[in-house]
């Protein structure tokens, strides 16, 4: 598995999703929000332009993760601040994302970073989901 390109891949699909439930909550907005300009992190590189796993992949991958993390928050807030909820449930909670820990690229490794790719679609599934009634009631 090339893992910057997992994350690269993974993180821009993420975005493109943030990107889009911004723009398609812009009519239910309480106030004005400015679409933010997602874009990954660029990953070190090496004196002759490679990319190796070394430690400062490692800390580029937590970086990336915590970016992630507060991008998807900061959508989170947004819809939470203009009511766009559950009502059955409340505010959306803040999506709390794994770390690695260690240098180590193992099946764990792997498992918990699937976990968390998984985890951010579902909780955009559900912005995309508590949207569609304020949508509905605005046609």
């Amino acid at each position: 598995m090339n893992l910057v390109e997992y994350y690269n891949s993974n993180i821009t699909a993420i975005y493109q999703r943030v990107i889009a439930l911004y723009n398609k909550g812009q009519p239910a907005y309480e106030s004005s929000v400015d679409v933010p300009k997602l874009s990954l992190i660029p990953v070190p590189k090496n004196k002759k332009g490679k990319v190796k796993l070394n430690r400062a992949v490692y800390l580029w991958t937590i970086d990336c993760i915590r970016q992630l993390e507060a991008v998807i928050n900061d959508l989170v807030a947004v819809y939470n601040d203009s009511g766009i909820i559950d009502y059955n449930i409340g505010d959306t909670p803040d999506i709390k994302l794994w770390l690695p820990e260690r240098l180590a690229i193992d099946d764990t490794y792997i498992a918990k970073l699937s976990d968390d790719f998984e985890e951010c679609k579902k909780l955009l599934d559900q912005l995309d989901k508590n949207l569609q009634p304020f949508l509905a009631g605005m046609n």
